[in-house]
């Protein structure tokens, strides 16, 4: 089976079971206010994100960065992100370490719990959709 099939059965799967666990609960309470660190890393993202599915399992979602554009310092679960389209990303952790990676249209990878921010540092716009378990 190859890699993008295998990606595609999972995120359906997810995604099923995602919905069909909202369906069946109550309409969640208004989330409590963030702390201020958390708002203040809110305020340096300049991804765009459209949210598919936002449930207490999974986070479904594609994000978009424009050249230039970074998270900044954000908690990330367990995900996997297939590339919607090429480019590179520069990884920041919270020690100042740096790495880059290089994403190809259709590659998909699994990325554990981690904290670290992502810049944009190619021409182009990056688009990745991700599946975060919660």
């Amino acid at each position: 089976m190859n890699k993008a099939l295998i990606f595609s059965t999972a995120t359906c799967f997810a995604a099923t079971l995602a919905c069909t666990s909202v369906l069946a609960q109550e309409k969640a309470k208004a989330p409590a206010a963030a702390p201020a660190a958390s708002a203040k890393a809110a305020a340096k993202d300049e991804r765009e994100r459209k949210v598919f599915v936002d449930n207490p399992r999974v986070l479904a979602s594609e994000v978009r960065y424009k050249p230039g554009a970074s998270s900044g310092m954000v908690e990330r679960q367990d995900r996997v992100v297939r590339a919607l389209t090429d480019g590179t990303l520069e990884k920041t952790l919270p020690d100042g370490k740096k790495e880059t990676v290089h994403w190809k249209a259709g590659e998909v990878k699994f990325n554990p719990k981690e904290t670290y921010s992502q810049k944009n540092v190619g021409k182009t716009e990056l688009v990745l959709f991700t599946v975060s378990l919660k």
